[in-house]
């Protein structure tokens, strides 16, 4: 196979047969960037294709994985949609409303060897007309199933007979792939329009429709009115029925006579034509000469008036005689009404004489019944009473019963039953010799007893309440006003104003970064002054917790070599400030070297937290990053950015700071002048030069070449391969000139950025990101270092000497490790093993791999650059020697 993208494909891969041919995309987890390939020559789907098999090989960070054990998903939505290119840059696709969702997982089987998973695409991923949009990936591991990694948003579209896999950032149209997707839009856009005309043209004529039958209704209303207070006038039933049966057809006629006065109104003012109408009101004339045929005319009879309305709570067609007082009663107006005493012929006592017989019975019984539970009632009251004259041993006492599962037991109306309980008296404080033990209480004192304290090691430990804690899994959830602290280091306690996930990448580790908003003001860091915005940091993945901080200290300690405090102060007036002897005063005046701190880095120390009592680990109590790292105010001309990737991130091409790279803190709401003044810099930065001062001219303006020198040989010396094009900061106080600063620096000294994997010291390989960055290499991944490297490689290495023979010498760094892990106790370590097992590289990763590797790092670096370099000096002054002596023997 080709290469691909930078990365090597083995020869020895499985591939996948299709059409006699192979084809296998790569795919990195961590790559914020995007790729297009045109895979139509391998991959021959067709619309309407169902299991087809497509391989992508899977890389972390340039590295292949391992997904073996694991299944392949792909998840996202299918159907029409539409371009956003308002941004040239950064056009997005906006999927139809009407997408439907799709999601599907291979078998563990389709995950090979070589990083190789194999996705069968479902006829859903190939519509006829529209695209698929959403993420490839895989799933589950060997161990707990649960670890879910997805590559960046995929895009699958089909066009003439072939499909194309891109990245959805960059999605490409065709000027008339994009006039054509506008026309359907508008076609789209016109069937919602007619059909809202049509719904809103129904809407009118139910609303006619529905007008006719409440007149329709009101009518049959005013008719059953009528018949049941003829009904409630008459003596005598039958007649009575009669009658009103007559007065009813008569009224009936009357209805149809108002009925046909509606319909010629309607058909007049053309409100509607449905004949079906004539037909409902005939079926409705039907319906009430079926009810009046079915009206009882004889007297039904019931116990009493309390039985009748239990029995018919609705109400009921005819009259009901009550058997205990003679009365009748018929459902009026929504009611039963009693109406006085029946005095129709044929009610006597063979009707009534069983009905009270049955109703003395009943009350025999109930009777009965209560005095069987009284007799109960005072059992129970001498039971209890014996029971609780047993000294010492407990109480009987009622309880609301539960079932096996815990839950209440309830009666039929929803209250609880109760029941009795012999509740034993046990110690709950565990200071009585003479009962036994609670339970819980015991167990509470095993865990106190038991439970790891690190404040009883020096540890700084924050306190952290809330249940909501523990399920945050996205840093976009916020948790306001929420969660309780105490944090005893610095005797301040109360609620949080904000509590949320730092980093979505370490959203998706088990042990998670925390920024916090406290409510009040602190100085954690007296040289920052109080502060209320912290940010601690999990280190997961770093067994040593020392790398990104004490790496961050390195590089203060850097910068600070620069500071002379020799630059004579002057006021407004361009006069030089004197002291009261008359001795010109002097300070420093770069302003990132006179911010003081950690010259516009962040900066950290050793904590414990506790979350909901119980121990949560070791993190790092952080500065975060934003204005007050760099003590930088809210105007004009101050700004830090955030390199995220190529290729803005390695300067070579224009950016509007939503891009590869960002703002992390702007002095004004108009971002405009930090664009321009930032692309300024990259557009010298990318010019070509034929002379060192052409381009000190141009750029040395623009940025703080000290600072430039210092990041790149740094990189060089901590192996800092993850921090050239991405994870740096550019830094400006006067909104012209910028600065370089280290930041996240937890992969560094040898850490790959895989993660799990170590660099050698000594290698000089080609392949930089796996196996260590060189001076030479580093150029090809950001432009200024290329520049530096062709024009200033003699300022380079000779500031190099100077900085590992001082600040950066292999002891100055042990001894900086070392005072970092010196505050962190072996036995926290071990704890902190307990509670995340699954940290990578516990047994290797600690200050002794750390300072062994930069030994050998710095005997490499000797070696390589600054021997071999007296080496060609002292070879020049030979020949310029010999030079001499043969001029002088002339």
């Amino acid at each position: 196979m080709t290469e691909l993208n930078g990365q090597h494909n083995l020869s020895t891969t499985p591939t996948i047969n299709n059409n006699g041919e192979s084809y296998i995309v790569p795919f990195d987890i961590y790559k914020e960037g995007y790729d297009a390939y045109d895979i139509s020559n391998w991959f021959k789907a067709r619309v309407g294709d169902n299991g087809t098999p497509f391989g992508i090989r899977w890389y972390k960070h340039g590295q292949l994985m391992d997904v073996t054990g694991m299944r392949p998903f792909i998840e996202g939505q299918v159907g029409d949609y539409t371009i956003d290119d308002s941004d040239p840059d950064n056009p997005k696709i906006n999927m139809d409303s009407e997408a439907s969702n799709v999601h599907v997982v291979g078998e563990v089987n389709d995950c090979q060897e070589y990083g190789v998973a194999i996705y069968r695409l479902i006829n859903q991923a190939m519509p006829q007309s529209g695209i698929f949009y959403g993420k490839f990936g895989v799933m589950g591991t060997q161990d707990d199933g649960t670890t879910v990694m997805s590559s960046v948003d995929v895009v699958f579209k089909v066009l003439a007979g072939h499909m194309n896999m891109i990245g959805a950032r960059q999605f490409y149209v065709s000027e008339f792939e994009k006039a054509l997707l506008e026309f359907q839009a508008k076609i789209k856009k016109h069937d919602q329009d007619y059909q809202q005309q049509l719904d809103a043209n129904n809407e009118e004529f139910q609303k006619t429709n529905d007008d006719f039958k409440n007149q329709t209704e009101q009518v049959i209303t005013d008719a059953r009115s009528e018949y049941i207070n003829h009904v409630q006038n008459s003596r005598d039933a039958i007649d009575a029925l009669d009658s009103e049966v007559k007065s009813n057809r008569a009224e009936l006629t009357n209805i149809n006579d108002h009925l046909s006065g509606v319909e010629q109104q309607i058909a007049i003012h053309d409100i509607v034509t449905i004949p079906q109408h004539t037909e409902d009101l005939k079926n409705i004339s039907n319906a009430i000469d079926e009810r009046l045929a079915n009206v009882k005319t004889a007297p039904v009879a019931v116990e009493n008036a309390q039985v009748l309305q239990q029995r018919y709570p609705n109400g009921a067609d005819g009259i009901f005689i009550t058997a205990d007082t003679g009365h009748k009663w018929l459902w009026l107006s929504g009611a039963w009404a009693d109406c006085g005493e029946y005095q129709a012929i044929g009610i006597g006592d063979e009707l009534i004489q069983p009905l009270k017989q049955q109703q003395a019975f009943d009350e025999q019984n109930i009777a009965t019944n209560y005095s069987l539970i009284n007799q109960n009632s005072e059992s129970i009251k001498d039971n209890t009473v014996h029971l609780q004259e047993v000294q010492g041993a407990g109480k009987y006492t009622q309880i609301y019963l539960t079932d096996q599962n815990g839950s209440y037991i309830t009666n039929g109306f929803g209250a609880r039953l109760v029941g009795n309980k012999w509740l034993p008296l046990v110690d709950k404080t565990l200071t009585q010799s003479d009962l036994p033990a609670d339970a819980k209480a015991v167990g509470d004192a095993i865990n106190k007893a038991t439970a790891f304290d690190p404040e009883k090691y020096g540890i700084p430990v924050l306190y952290l309440w809330s249940d909501r804690i523990e399920t945050l899994t996205d840093k976009t959830i916020t948790l306001k006003n929420e969660v309780t602290y105490k944090f005893p280091h610095f005797n301040i306690q109360g609620t949080l104003k904000e509590l949320k996930i730092n980093g979505q990448y370490t959203a998706s580790l088990p042990k998670k970064n925390y920024f916090i908003t406290f409510d009040q003001n602190f100085a954690a860091f007296p040289s920052f002054g109080k502060q209320h915005k912290y940010v601690v940091k999990a280190f997961y993945l770093d067994a040593s917790k020392a790398l990104d901080t004490v790496s961050t200290k390195l590089w203060g300690k850097i910068r600070k070599t620069h500071i002379k405090a020799s630059d004579r102060l002057q006021d407004n007036h361009s006069n030089y400030l004197v002291d009261n002897h008359g001795n010109n005063i002097t300070a420093e005046t770069n302003p990132q070297l006179a911010v003081g701190g950690n010259c516009g880095t962040g900066d950290g120390f050793p904590i414990a937290i506790s979350i909901n009592n119980k121990y949560w680990g070791l993190y790092s109590f952080s500065i975060p990053e934003g204005a007050w790292m760099a003590k930088m105010p809210s105007k004009v001309g101050y700004a830090t950015a955030d390199a995220i990737w190529s290729p803005q991130g390695a300067l070579q091409k224009e950016t509007n700071l939503k891009d590869q790279m960002t703002l992390d803190f702007c002095g004004t709401e108009d971002i405009q002048w930090a664009i321009n003044s930032i692309n300024k810099l990259i557009d010298a930065v990318m010019a070509n030069y034929d002379k060192a001062e052409d381009f000190d001219k141009a750029v040395s303006p623009l940025i703080d070449l000290d600072s430039a020198y210092d990041y790149y040989i740094y990189s060089v010396l901590i192996n800092n391969v993850d921090g050239i094009y991405r994870n740096y900061l550019l830094q400006t106080f006067d909104g012209k000139k910028w600065y370089f600063v280290a930041f996240d620096l937890d992969q560094t000294f040898g850490r790959a950025p895989g993660f799990w994997d170590h660099t050698l010291a000594n290698s000089d390989t080609d392949d930089w990101r796996d196996n260590g960055a060189t001076f030479e290499k580093l150029t090809g991944a950001n432009r200024l270092m290329y520049q530096l490297w062709k024009f200033h490689k003699a300022e380079v290495l000779s500031r190099a000497k100077d900085l590992i023979n001082g600040v950066m010498s292999a002891p100055a760094v042990d001894t900086a490790f070392i005072d970092y892990e010196r505050n962190i106790p072996q036995i926290t370590l071990d704890e902190e093993t307990k509670v995340w097992p699954g940290t990578p590289n516990t047994s290797v990763d600690n200050v002794n791999r750390i300072g062994r590797w930069y030994m050998q790092r710095i005997e490499w670096f000797k070696k390589r650059y600054l021997d071999s370099q007296s080496s060609e000096l002292e070879q020049l002054k030979a020949k310029v020697a010999n030079l001499e002596h043969s001029m002088a023997g002339k």
